[in-house]
């Protein structure tokens, strides 16, 4: 699975726009950018996770088939 950079992006530009919109704080402020700034980081955790998949599997494959 690769990462949605649009919606990766559009994540972060919302964190950003709340924390630029610090004078207007509220608890729903602090909410939305919370909450988008975990889906951001959830999206780059998958992906390393799906990085670290596809590491061990070429490794495995290079293994065999060089007989180490």
């Amino acid at each position: 699975m690769a990462i949605d950079e649009a919606r990766l992006e559009t994540l972060l530009l919302q964190v950003q726009s709340q924390g630029d919109a610090v004078g207007d704080v509220t608890d729903a402020g602090y909410r939305e950018a919370f909450i988008a700034a975990k889906e951001a980081l959830e999206m780059l955790i998958d992906e390393r996770e799906n990085w670290r998949q596809m590491v061990a599997r070429a490794t495995e494959e290079f293994q065999g088939d060089e007989g180490i």
